[in-house]
């Protein structure tokens, strides 16, 4: 073998190693977790309301009117990471979303209409998930806090309504997938429900009216990875 080709094979055994080694980087799987981050993130929006009419002001007693809406939710989160092994991983996370949803449902009076909206929805959650690979697999619960509005009246006019803070429970499930070392995109759906309130009587004609509210957001996000 002269030297000339000893040189061209040792020069493409070398090409060939430097490929492959730059193959196996790109392929690697980056599985830590571990640390803070933030994000934003968009979605579908529905929320579920109940209005009972008690003492049957629009229709027979009892009557149940439920608008359903739907919107786009956007918002943003944070939150920490543990990992606690190659396939485990807890963390804390708090969000903060607007939900655009709102709808109507005409009640037996008619124009008399329960108007719905979503608005403002916050919470702190635990997430508990399962690694593979550089994706994640992740259930989360926790508190939440919202002001679901909920009214009743005619068109241009309020007769009862229900509009302040309220705290419920979240839970949800989604996974997440590492982009980069330093960045994630995830994808995940939440129901927050803020439970039972009774309507506020702005006319003082002895309105009853018991409400109920919970919301659905399907919702897509990027973080960043400290």
């Amino acid at each position: 073998m002269t030297f000339r080709t000893k040189l061209l094979s040792s020069a493409c055994l070398i090409a060939l190693s430097t490929g492959a080694v730059q193959a196996q980087g790109l392929s690697a799987p980056n599985t830590g977790w571990n640390g803070a981050y933030v994000g934003g993130l968009v979605g579908a929006g529905f929320q579920t309301s109940r209005l009972t009419d008690v003492n049957g002001n629009f229709g027979p007693n009892g009557s149940v009117y439920s608008p359903y809406a739907t919107g786009v939710a956007f918002g943003l989160y944070g939150g920490y990471n543990w990992q606690f092994s190659p396939t485990t991983l807890l963390g804390v996370e708090a969000d903060i979303t607007y939900n655009t949803a709102s709808g109507s449902a005409l009640t037996f009076s008619n124009p008399v209409t329960v108007n719905a909206k979503a608005q403002f929805a916050g919470s702190l959650r635990v997430r508990a998930g399962f690694v593979v690979d550089r994706a994640l697999f992740y259930v989360t619960g926790g508190l939440a806090v919202g002001n679901p509005s909920i009214s009743v009246g005619p068109p241009g006019l309020t007769w009862a309504r229900q509009n302040s803070l309220r705290v419920g429970y979240v839970l949800g499930l989604g996974t997440e997938y590492q982009v980069t070392r330093s960045w994630t995109v995830r994808f995940e759906g939440l129901y927050y429900d803020f439970g039972t309130s009774r309507a506020d009587d702005l006319v003082g004609v002895g309105y009853n009216f018991p409400t109920r509210s919970s919301q659905f957001q399907a919702r897509v996000g990027a973080s960043y990875r400290f």
